[in-house]
């Protein structure tokens, strides 16, 4: 991918003035990668996040969109500051959780864009070859989903693996035919669906082994949404299912 972004020092809004940060999107490569974060409140995380994304990829032509749930002040002083930057920033006046969220930042992705990638807000990058290396996987698998983990559900007695969305690549092909994200699952058996879609269209999702980011696994929700998720999940899934195995492929 060809080089775009004219870095500066490393920048946290949290610590004075602003360093310039020029993100231009229109070099006339084709391989333009959109990367949507979404975050709620934990700008400390989402910091880090910002940041090992710059530092690692200043090789790499591609967009960076902010999707905020509803922070409180202080995340919403750090969302202006990243703006200013020219990072897009989208303030949801409510908690909508992953999938909605989610969905909100690849639609604001530039038209341009050859893939999008979603990523939680407490992801840290630590190859600074990590677009090029899920991109690589991409092509010469031809797998439309990219992943860095697994996650497994139990259906009928059967394990059954799924991508994890903590940092996750979509081509553009394969994001307009099985996307959106499922907003009848907001935040728990999303990825599962989205995985069997893609396995389904032929799109062969995939897992990279290498360790080119780490997942803090910051947890967010309290005990009652988790549970009220997972029952949704538990309903909805099946019924998500039985559509899949009805529409032709």
């Amino acid at each position: 991918m060809s080089s775009s972004i004219l870095p500066s020092q490393p920048y946290n809004p949290l610590e004075g003035k602003a360093a310039d940060l020029v993100i231009p999107l229109q070099d006339g490569t084709e391989e333009q990668l959109a990367i949507v974060v979404v975050h709620n409140d934990k700008v400390e995380h989402l910091n880090m996040c910002l940041q090992s994304i710059a530092v690692t990829s200043f090789n790499n032509n591609y967009e960076l969109i902010v999707v905020d749930n509803n922070s409180g002040k202080e995340s919403q002083d750090f969302l202006s500051a990243i703006e200013e930057d020219g990072v897009k920033v989208i303030r949801n006046e409510k908690n909508l959780f992953w999938s909605a969220a989610a969905n909100k930042g690849a639609a604001a992705a530039s038209k341009n864009a050859k893939y999008i990638m979603f990523m939680h807000h407490d992801v840290v990058v630590l190859n600074p070859a990590w677009i090029d290396l899920m991109i690589n996987v991409s092509e010469s698998q031809q797998a439309g989903m990219v992943g860095l983990e697994l996650g497994q559900y139990f259906m009928q007695n059967q394990k059954v693996d799924f991508v994890q969305e903590w940092c996750v690549l979509f081509s553009r092909k394969c994001w307009n035919e099985i996307g959106p994200f499922p907003e009848t699952l907001p935040q728990i058996g999303h990825s599962f669906i989205m995985t069997m879609k893609a396995q389904i269209k032929g799109y062969k999702p995939q897992v990279m082994r290498n360790p080119v980011c780490h997942h803090y696994h910051v947890f967010s929700l309290d005990i009652n949404e988790f549970e009220r998720f997972t029952e949704r999940a538990m309903q909805e899934i099946p019924r998500l299912m039985r559509e899949l195995q009805t529409v032709p492929v």
